[in-house]
């Protein structure tokens, strides 16, 4: 939860402690931490609940002498709800029970919005939930969230279970902003697992994103990703309300886990909108990722990007000192992302990749094997290869050896992309490094080529002459009739030498 959605709920909360109607009026403190506002909250409470503490237990203790029914009118009529809630936590809980049975609801929720659950938590997880659904619905009849939202970790399930029903979606995002502990979310979510599409739903038609996001935000990661996905298939009109929302809350570093947590088509549904696309956007979102600690939670979204917002994130990562960047690489490294660092990689200038790919952590064998499986894995070799041709060429041992590891199906890709780009003479002389078992594959695979021609014109005159230098070295592995293809195009790109070195009669 973001320190300004933390700052607003507990302002809402000491606004009914101190019996200020509108919290707003209590905006100034927002530039306070939440946990400053939050321990002020808690002092006060135990002022006002200390202050006459010895004469609050000589009344409780009254209360074991007198019977049930008497108490019970004496709390109503004489007490008032301010005195029970004062005595509540020092009368034994099953003589609290007894005497709120005897007690009506409205009193009942009366007392409820004056108890502090600190104090009487054994009583309030003791009340029959018959009781708990009174008082929900008397709470609800006066827009009181605060007062459910304090007892919500206290009361066990049957009685959550029984009061769900009372309350609507919008109540839900409401109690849920305010909980005292978020951990017991999770357990509400549980109850209303048929009922989430109408929370999203109620966040974005009453605008109670703010209380949504802190939703989003603050269950685990399987209910975070379940609510990401729904809100994706709710349509574009809430994603817009969700992203516009989250714009004006700068609340970029509660939706990124969120985003992260999603599905691929809902992720993808995310990016395509078009106010993700907007610089400002694209920028808030890199501050939050780059300056936030949400790095890990940006790149999965970088997968769906378009070619224009991932040159913008290369330029912002491009600023980055090299140690920035190499920490950077390497969380992407540790966490198996290197499908969302190729687009990045490929989007990057030609002196940024090369100074991304002159960082230590690329000189790394298990990095650069990493970087190969993936780029297998996921036929991503259009975005690698620009990456592997600006590595120095101390890597190109262990590329070799990356590349023997490949299936032939792997190899084929590797080879196809290579020769429709401007990168066949970096495959090329990698393959060409490994050991001889390993050239033989290759060879073997371009010589069955269904698009040898392909392959072949990829070869042109500017190609470097370490590849033909290269090929006329391992000339003698070189299928027969691939070889004589191979010097026919070197004469064809004035290569003379290379093709008279290529011939059968020069073997």
């Amino acid at each position: 939860m973001s320190e300004q959605l933390m700052a607003r709920a507990e302002t809402t909360k000491l606004a009914r402690l101190l019996d200020i109607s509108d919290p707003a009026e209590l905006d100034f403190l927002n530039t306070l931490s939440p946990e400053a506002i939050r321990t002020f909250r808690e002092r006060a409470t135990d002022l006002l609940f200390d202050g006459d503490a010895a004469r609050m237990k000589r009344v409780a203790a009254a209360t074991k002498v007198v019977p049930t029914a008497i108490s019970a009118k004496a709390a109503e009529r004489a007490f008032g709800p301010i005195l029970c809630a004062a005595v509540a936590g020092s009368v034994e809980p099953s003589r609290a029970i007894d005497i709120a049975k005897a007690l009506p609801a409205r009193f009942l929720a009366e007392t409820a919005i004056q108890l502090d659950p600190r104090r009487t938590a054994d009583i309030i997880a003791a009340v029959p939930a018959r009781l708990v659904v009174e008082v929900a619905r008397e709470l609800l009849r006066i827009d009181d969230h605060v007062t459910m939202s304090r007892f919500v970790g206290v009361v066990p399930e049957e009685s959550m279970r029984a009061a769900v029903p009372v309350l609507g979606d919008a109540d839900l995002l409401r109690i849920g902003f305010l909980m005292e502990d978020k951990s017991a979310l999770d357990r509400l979510m549980g109850l209303v697992t048929d009922r989430l599409a109408g929370v999203i739903r109620a966040a974005h038609d009453q605008d109670l994103w703010a209380e949504g996001l802190d939703l989003l935000d603050s269950v685990g990661p399987e209910n975070r990703a379940a609510l990401g996905d729904i809100a994706a298939g709710l349509g574009g009109n809430v994603l817009d309300g969700l992203i516009e929302a989250v714009r004006a809350l700068d609340a970029w570093d509660s939706l990124l886990p969120v985003t992260s947590a999603m599905t691929a088509d809902s992720l993808r549904a995310f990016a395509e909108r078009p106010a993700v696309q907007e610089e400002s956007v694209l920028a808030s979102i890199m501050n939050a990722a780059l300056n936030k600690g949400f790095w890990l939670d940006l790149l999965p979204l970088v997968i769906h990007l378009q070619p224009a917002q991932l040159a913008t994130l290369a330029a912002h990562l491009a600023e980055k000192s090299d140690e920035e960047l190499g920490d950077l690489v390497a969380q992407a490294d540790t966490a198996g992302l290197w499908d969302a660092m190729l687009p990045i990689a490929l989007a990057m200038t030609d002196t940024d990749r090369r100074r991304m790919a002159g960082l230590p952590i690329m000189r790394d064998p298990d990095v650069l094997r990493a970087v190969i499986n993936t780029t297998a894995a996921h036929e991503l070799w259009s975005q690698a290869l620009p990456l592997v041709d600006a590595l120095p060429d101390s890597a190109s041992p262990i590329l070799a050896s990356c590349i023997g590891d490949l299936s032939k199906d792997q190899l084929l890709a590797a080879v196809l992309v290579a020769s429709r780009s401007d990168n066949i003479d970096t495959l090329v002389a990698i393959a060409l490094a490994q050991d001889p078992a390993g050239r033989a594959r290759v060879l073997d695979i371009i010589d069955g080529m269904a698009d040898l021609d392909e392959f072949l014109a990829a070869l042109t005159p500017e190609t470097p002459d370490v590849v033909w230098d290269g090929l006329i070295e391992v000339r003698t592995e070189i299928p027969s009739a691939l070889r004589d293809q191979l010097a026919a195009r070197a004469d064809g790109c004035g290569r003379g030498a290379a093709a008279d070195s290529l011939r059968d009669d020069q073997v």
